[in-house]
């Protein structure tokens, strides 16, 4: 039977309806749907906008592609064409009294942030959601169904209250004078967040055990197996010599808690670190998800709270409290500016604030003069009020038109100013603390003009390809910052002899691991956007495939898999580039064994059939599911892994090897009987005829000695790393962290070369070129670029400003030294 037309296309859900057997529901068969039932089906298919459909008395349910992140795991598919009442049980208390209005009396409903816990992934988990309940009506005019437009705010709602929870603590902590009351009164801040943080003990750790200082959230009978647990994980660390660091524990206790809005034990704490001794026990809220963010807030809480006491400590020790008062708001995990006396001239600006004005000059200048475009606005005026009356002024929500470059934006903040007095009590000063709300205000309007035009059409997205791009560049730039100073000093450790071999390999091994990754990333962006270049030569499959091998030979042998080769040496030449073919059979080996249980059997081989090389990758590991096949090669894809995976990965592999494959003009294919039956990849490229000699690569140099380098990077474990090196190669070397520093050091070393750091604060590296250019004692310095963007348009622009070499992080140490004999 030929597929209705509204319900082509939709997505996933559109799939899964034309999946459903309607025959079978309370509706009957598609054809015999009402015209009204079609069309409103096809609108929310196809809309972009979350929505939710319920149909006839027995309320059976459609739903959108917008809409499936919300069900988590649990309820999609099966909810398609399923009863509501049977779809939503934990809930149908909550909603079937807005439902039955709309069915019986065509009342519309509007919820704003409203909670409604759901079953989802497994458990119970507290969702908030702006939403709205509109009836739709039959071919006869009569109330057919109900029809949901809505968005889930936990996200945005969770943001808002951390963001607040953050600039709390930050105005706590700017005031607390003595080190020892900063984590009493960061818990008394804390205290009142039981939807996020149910509990928190303080905890230090003494010889005979952990000692709880300060806690709230828990009665004092249940103190006991709460310390308990701790005691025995600590004493057990401690036994094993093994650092401190952050984790998650399981609490045998009692719910003996304070007044909880749930009925679910507390089960897990997260163990956070303040400092060597001292660390927060963070009680976790069952309904809520312990994902990365959830995480990073807590270890926000515990960064700021060790920070807060090192700077505290260190003005008792020096008696400047209120120089570090102001170290410690520059510090501040939110925008921060301290203006004093009657012009409110900027004394302090923090780098967040900064950042989010988009002024970085702004110090000495006063308030009106670092923002002329607000002379005539309302905050000058609010300025001198909380200036002459000693008044705070909060804010929820204000516009700011600001001007970041590009001309005047509207823009929305929340703020607080609160004056600052001296020891008399006169009021010199007052400090800001900033948080921008553009996004949060813009989606709050989008949802209202969402209520009110419903019915109209979505915008097209725009195009994610130029978004992907840069993420993929930002993440591969953040991620290879970290390697660089690993790499480095792991060569450094080598060069001394310095460290177990074992414990070296084991380092290198995870950093290659890590660059393979990130380089996984920046392929696909390469590919997918036709910018890969190959270097095709004429070769026998067999030099890449024995490249392949020696690559994967240690994941081979650390899961100890029996591997069998059958590759002739001559007589498949085909045209390619060697060093991404090797890449091809190396994710090909390493897939395999990943998916393959330790003491395997893997084969790779090679053999001619007809005018074409096919290589097979087989093995007897965890095969692939009947379902997967079709998408085993689309970007981000993976099966599932047995518990003794030695590596984890991006789902990437595969996607690059299907796209190297195509560049190639070949073809890869995939065969697998099913789950725990093997999988056999084959990989088919065109022979070729064609008898060229494989090019002489000229060896690495090792002697780039006896130069003056100055070497500017703001990393400074990435910069002292790579000088040691560099010294230890013969060189003279000059190391700083910031362009001004730089600037000052060329008269003395009149450095031959500069390798400096594109990403610097301040003055970036660019601009810090231009200026060595123009200083007699550098003009004629060779400027290498050292950065973590690696893409194209990247090293065009380094090579337009003089730069002789673009390197990208993590730096291979031979062609530095390479570059720099050259």
């Amino acid at each position: 039977m030929q597929t209705p037309l509204f319900l082509m296309e939709g997505g996933i859900a559109g799939q899964t309806a034309r999946d459903v057997d309607w025959a079978k529901t309370p509706l009957g068969p598609v054809s015999g749907w009402p015209r009204s039932l079609q069309t409103v089906v096809g609108t929310v298919l196809r809309s972009r906008h979350p929505m939710f459909l319920w149909w006839g008395p027995d309320l059976i349910q459609f739903y959108n592609d917008g809409y499936l992140p919300s069900f988590g795991q649990g309820k999609h598919p099966k909810a398609m064409g399923q009863r509501g009442r049977e779809c939503w049980p934990e809930i149908w208390h909550i909603i079937a009294p807005q439902i039955e209005a709309v069915m019986t009396r065509g009342i519309s409903t509007w919820n704003e942030d409203q909670l409604v816990p759901i079953f989802r992934n497994g458990r119970i988990e507290d969702v908030y959601w702006t939403y709205g309940y509109s009836p739709v009506f039959d071919d006869n005019g009569r109330i057919g169904g109900t029809l949901v437009v809505c968005t889930e705010t936990t996200r945005l709602r969770l943001q808002g209250e951390r963001l607040w929870r953050l600039q709390a603590l930050a105005e706590v902590t700017a005031t607390t004078t003595e080190a020892a009351n900063v984590l009493p009164a960061a818990l008394k801040v804390l205290n009142g967040s039981a939807n996020d943080i149910p509990f928190a003990l303080a905890c230090r750790n003494e010889l005979d055990g952990p000692r709880i200082l300060d806690q709230f959230g828990i009665i004092p009978s249940a103190l006991g197996s709460v310390g308990g647990d701790l005691r025995g994980v600590l004493e057990a660390r401690l036994r094993e010599t093994i650092s401190y660091a952050d984790s998650v524990i399981e609490l045998s206790m009692s719910q003996e808690m304070g007044d909880v809005p749930w009925p679910e034990p507390l089960s897990e704490a997260y163990v956070a670190y303040v400092d060597a001794r001292t660390f927060i026990v963070f009680g976790l809220n069952p309904r809520i998800p312990f994902d990365a963010a959830t995480r990073e807030h807590l270890r926000q809480i515990a960064d700021h709270l060790g920070a807060a006491q090192q700077r505290i400590a260190a003005a008792r020790r020096s008696l400047d409290v209120e120089s570090e008062r102001r170290n410690l708001l520059l510090q501040a995990p939110v925008a921060t500016a301290l203006l004093t006396g009657p012009k409110h001239v900027f004394e302090l600006a923090n780098r967040l604030y900064c950042e989010m004005t988009g002024r970085f000059d702004i110090i000495g200048k006063s308030y009106v003069e670092a923002f002329p475009e607000l002379a005539s606005s309302a905050l000058p005026g609010i300025l001198d009020s909380v200036y002459e009356t000693g008044e705070p002024f909060v804010t929820q929500e204000m516009l700011v038109p600001l001007d970041r470059g590009l001309g005047l934006l509207d823009c929305y903040f929340m703020f607080n100013l609160e004056p600052i007095r001296d020891a008399g009590g006169n009021i010199y000063g007052m400090m800001a603390v900033a948080v921008e709300v553009t996004g949060q205000v813009a989606a709050r309007r989008r949802l209202e003009t969402a209520q009110v035009e419903r019915e109209r059409l979505l915008r097209e997205l725009e195009s994610a390809s130029s978004a992907k791009d840069q993420f993929l560049a930002m993440l591969g730039h953040e991620l290879r910052n970290p390697l660089a100073p690993i790499v480095t000093a792991l060569q450094l450790l080598r060069l001394r002899d310095a460290g177990s071999k074992s414990e070296l390999d084991v380092i290198e091994r995870q950093v290659r691991h890590m660059v393979r990754l990130v380089d996984d990333l920046l392929d696909i962006s390469r590919i997918t956007r036709g910018k890969a270049e190959l270097r095709k030569e004429a070769l026998e499959i067999e030099a890449p495939i024995s490249k392949a091998l020696e690559i994967a030979s240690v994941l081979l042998e650390e899961r100890r898999h029996r591997l069998s080769v059958n590759v002739p040496a001559l007589g498949l030449r085909v045209d390619g580039d060697p060093v991404r073919l090797a890449q091809v059979v190396t994710n090909l080996l390493t897939n395999a064994a990943r998916y393959t249980e330790p003491g395997g059997a893997i084969s790779v081989s090679a053999v001619r059939e007809g005018a074409e090389v096919v290589v097979r990758v087989r093995d007897n590991g965890t095969g692939i599911a009947p379902e997967l096949l079709p998408r085993i090669f689309d970007a981000f894809v993976q099966g599932e892994r047995g518990t003794a995976r030695s590596e984890g990965g991006l789902g990437l592999g595969l996607s690059v090897v299907r796209n190297l494959v195509t560049l190639h003009g070949g073809t890869v294919k995939v065969h697998s009987e099913g789950i725990g039956r093997g999988s056999e990849f084959e990989v088919r490229l065109p022979l070729t005829e064609a008898a060229v000699a494989a090019p002489v690569r000229p060896a690495a140099a090792r002697g780039a000695q006896g130069k003056r380098i100055l070497l500017v990077d703001d990393n400074e474990d990435a910069a002292s790393s790579l000088g040691e090196f560099l010294s230890l190669s013969g060189n003279t070397v000059v190391v700083v962290n910031d362009p001004i520093a730089a600037l000052g050091a060329v008269a003395a070393l009149r450095p031959e070369i500069a390798i400096l750091d594109l990403g610097l604060p301040v003055m970036d590296g660019y601009e810090l070129a231009e200026r060595l250019r123009k200083d007699p004692a550098s003009a004629h310095c060779k400027l290498i670029a050292l950065s973590g963007y690696g893409q194209d348009a990247d090293k065009a622009r380094s090579r337009r400003a003089g730069f002789v070499l673009h390197l990208v992080k993590p730096v291979e140490l031979d062609d530095l030294l390479r570059a720099i004999a050259d």
